[in-house]
């Protein structure tokens, strides 16, 4: 067989780098929403590539001495002419046609993937010692590996997947067999895999806490974690963190969240802030504003490249994603179909907010709740539910006494909260209970609560 002349797009590559050290990387998140680093023809593109979006991703500065030494720590940068990684940075490529070029790079790789895909093929066929039907059970097998932006859809032949993927597949799932959230009645019940979890909550349950502090006991974990908050700030969410620790190391402080944000200081917050500066925790804030939940992902991506160590990512919270659908529930589902698809081909777990319907406030939890939030019992891998325990035992029907006793259970400190499990596709469902120290935007695990308290409670009203 004669040599193959590959299409490449080499100088391509190198601008395209260039413009990728521009503006404080500012067109990698469209640069990634095209092309992944083996797309890249030359074996050097490839490893700059990947330095450049592990940079990103921790959220520091892309220049030469940064990526020589993200290139150092993976002992890739000896395979770099240094002279070559400067005139990629010296570069006088602008960042104005980073998109077209990237579409050409990606164009050149499917090709090349096309003509080794053929190449073996045609020497299959040749040699004869395999049927039509499995070399053409290979050929689905490599096809479905591709860049799902090239295909429709993925089609897995069962046969040649048993053969080539299971075991593999099986391998990467049980890495995350000992990953555990910091609650432990969760970690008891739920194997925390990649997935889609969506959570609701009644008001004054505190979900964004929740998630926040699961978020927080992850990365303290090792687990790199991203929060996209569309409603609160960054400050709001780490001033969470410093009001919740200022509790467990004093639990007499009375400084709230609040108070730290108004400039209330103590010696305690101060070894705190200390404490968790000083700490090293791969944990995040997206502050959103009007993004789509295309632009959303776009920005992502960058952070999901490596899919054996993809992130957890929280979204807070759907309903409030810009959408130009014509209701909010089919802006909802669209919403959640494209997460579902993101999850699925970055391998990152992704925990959705939800808002409830309001018709549901003064009742126990079901999916009910989420009936007017889109077609979400069908499409998550979990459903969470979080409600004041009280919830139930009220009456919908007798309205002023169920208000009375909603009222007083959110005057409590700590609250009763439990967590439903409505769904599961790793395992059963489940319940799990949370004293809630809302002042301190806390959640502390504890045992079911007793039956008598309940009643002990509802006599006092």
């Amino acid at each position: 067989m004669n040599q193959k002349e590959f299409p490449e797009a080499i100088e391509m590559e190198k601008q395209l780098l260039s413009a990728m050290f521009m503006k404080e990387g500012q067109v990698v998140p469209e640069v990634c929403a095209i092309i992944d680093a083996d797309d890249l023809y030359r074996v050097e593109h490839r490893l700059v590539f990947q330095a450049i979006l592990r940079l990103y991703a921790k959220r520091l500065p892309i220049d030469y001495l940064a990526v020589e030494e993200e290139l150092r720590k993976t002992g890739d940068f000896g395979k770099i002419d240094h002279r070559y990684l400067l005139s990629l940075i010296d570069a006088t490529f602008t960042t104005a046609r980073a998109e077209y070029h990237a579409n050409i790079i990606k164009e050149k790789a499917n090709l090349r993937k096309l003509i080794e895909l053929s190449d073996v093929l045609q020497d299959e066929a040749e040699r004869g010692e395999k049927s039509f039907a499995e070399i053409i059970a290979y050929a689905e097998s490599q096809l479905s590996s591709w860049n799902r932006s090239t295909l429709p859809s993925k089609s897995l032949q069962i046969n040649s997947y048993f053969a080539n993927h299971l075991k593999s597949d099986i391998d990467n799932l049980k890495n995350y067999a000992n990953r555990l959230t910091g609650f432990k009645n969760i970690d008891d019940q739920q194997f925390f895999s990649p997935g889609l979890y969506v959570i609701g909550a009644t008001p004054a349950a505190g979900k964004t806490t929740f998630c926040w502090q699961l978020l927080e006991q992850l990365a303290q974990n090792e687990e790199s974690c991203v929060y996209c908050s569309y409603e609160m700030s960054g400050l709001e969410l780490f001033t969470k963190t410093a009001a919740r620790r200022l509790f467990l190391r004093d639990k007499q402080t009375t400084l709230t969240a609040a108070d730290i944000r108004r400039g209330s200081r103590s010696a305690q917050l101060d070894c705190v802030i200390n404490d968790v500066a000083n700490q090293q925790m791969n944990l995040q804030v997206l502050e959103l504003q009007d993004e789509s939940i295309d632009e959303l992902l776009m920005r992502l991506k960058p952070l999901c490249f490596d899919k054996q160590n993809a992130p957890v990512i929280c979204l807070d919270y759907l309903q409030i994603v810009p959408s130009s659908k014509e209701s909010t529930k089919l802006g909802v589902d669209d919403s959640v179909r494209k997460l579902k698809k993101f999850q699925r081909d970055t391998n990152t777990t992704f925990i959705v907010i939800s808002s409830f319907n309001r018709a549901n406030y003064m009742q126990s939890v079901s999916f009910e709740s989420f009936k007017e939030s889109g077609n979400i019992e069908y499409t998550a891998d979990v459903v969470w539910a979080l409600q004041l325990f009280v919830l139930n035992s009220i009456s919908p029907s007798n309205i002023a006494d169920s208000r009375k006793k909603i009222d007083a259970a959110k005057k409590q400190q700590p609250r009763q909260i439990q967590l439903k499990c409505l769904k599961n596709r790793q395992g059963t469902n489940y319940d799990c209970y949370f004293n809630y120290f809302s002042a301190h935007d806390f959640f502390e695990p504890c045992n079911k609560f007793a039956e008598n308290n309940r009643a002990s409670f509802e006599r006092k009203q």
